[in-house]
């Protein structure tokens, strides 16, 4: 009857260590899979938050050129303005 415990608890070892071990072994796989997963996603974010700052810069400089253009007009139309006021004043002077 000894025996037969003996050899009882030891089957039963034997059964719950082999289903610590698939329990470990399938814990080791979720654990593996959502590090991927997470991993994945961490990569996904910071590639759209370069896509995100280098489309934020386009639209900055394109701003910046478009302004730094018309300044370039305005300066332009200043200078002609200016030109035309001095033209005036010279033949104004003259008469």
């Amino acid at each position: 009857v000894e025996e037969a415990k003996v050899e009882s608890i030891k089957k039963d070892k034997s059964a719950t260590e082999r289903l610590l071990q698939e329990t470990v072994e399938r814990s080791q796989a979720e654990l593996a899979a959502q590090k991927e997963f997470y991993t994945n996603a961490l990569n996904a974010a910071k590639e759209a938050e370069a896509l995100a700052e280098s489309r934020a810069n386009s639209e900055a400089k394109a701003e910046l050129e478009r302004r730094l253009r018309e300044a370039g007009e305005r300066e332009a139309t200043l200078l002609q303005t200016i030109e035309e006021l001095r033209q005036t004043l010279s033949r104004t002077e003259q008469q």
